[in-house]
């Protein structure tokens, strides 16, 4: 209860956080402690406070320090504290997708310093807000610029096309219906040159803890991939042999921007585009 009453009062004194697509937040724990730390009551107070939560990942994890067994079984009690306060305080367990410890086998450094081994010692947070609730930019408003259609690119061994308005449901390798248009050039180009081989390469933004995007529908850390094999099985079912296409996911470690500080920065990483492999 008097934990409830600390959240209630610092959402008062905060102002609400509005989550646009995927959210990852991260907390710190102390030393061979599971108990959430008082400073990070804020952070968690803004996130209760949304009521169009859809889903909830919350993964653990520890320093170097102890053998991996324990450290199992702390970065789980560590994830399932986050679980039990988010629980209590209105989010639905069927929300909480998933709650996993990982011990210390996914470090974000080596651990050489206290300070490293602090970053080590946390919970991530990835939420989605309800799809049905999410607000959709309309196709032609992404981008302020107007997008050159691909159909009207020049092809050359080696260059790499974004495939512009293609759109993803959040978190998800499921392709918007408004994509249609883009994938149909696609196909149309492929159709017409029949001695293309592209690579479809896909991207994600906002990576904290893993190298890649987690995929809602697979349970995996692997979306960029899951997403350029979206396209993949796309070209496959319209008719073009698999012998012309390579997918590969290549996570957050292409981008576009290192700053991701805006909406309209995260969304230029967040893409899927094709290279020309041969002609």
């Amino acid at each position: 209860m008097k934990r409830f009453v600390i959240l209630l009062l610092l959402f008062l004194m905060s102002d609400a956080l509005l989550f646009a697509q995927e959210k990852k937040t991260m907390v710190l724990f102390d030393f061979n402690k599971y108990d959430i730390p008082d400073s990070s009551l804020l952070k968690l107070a803004k996130i209760i406070s949304q009521n169009n939560i859809d889903r909830v990942l919350l993964e653990g994890h520890c320093d170097s320090v102890g053998s991996k067994e324990y450290n199992i079984i702390l970065s789980n009690k560590r994830a399932n504290e986050i679980k039990k306060l988010l629980v209590q305080n209105g989010i639905s367990k069927a929300a909480i997708k998933t709650c996993i410890g990982y011990g210390k086998e996914k470090p974000l450094n080596k651990n050489a310093t206290e300070f490293d081994r602090q970053l080590n010692r946390r919970v991530i947070i990835t939420i989605f807000e309800n799809e049905n609730l999410t607000k959709i930019i309309p196709v032609e408003k992404i981008n302020d610029k107007e997008k050159l259609s691909i159909k009207n690119q020049v092809l050359s061994i080696g260059k790499s096309i974004v495939l512009e308005n293609l759109l993803f449901i959040g978190g998800r390798h499921i392709i918007r219906p408004e994509s249609k248009e883009v994938l149909e050039e696609l196909f149309d180009i492929m159709d017409k040159n029949p001695t293309l081989e592209i690579e479809i390469q896909g991207h994600v933004c906002c990576t904290i803890d893993e190298p890649d995007g987690y995929d809602w529908d697979e349970g995996t850390h692997n979306l960029s991939e899951n997403r350029a094999k979206a396209v993949y099985q796309f070209l496959i079912r319209k008719g073009i042999n698999g012998n012309r296409l390579i997918f590969k996911g290549y996570g957050g470690t292409q981008k576009i921007n290192e700053d991701e500080s805006t909406e309209e920065l995260k969304s230029e990483n967040r893409r899927v585009e094709f290279k020309v492999l041969k002609m």
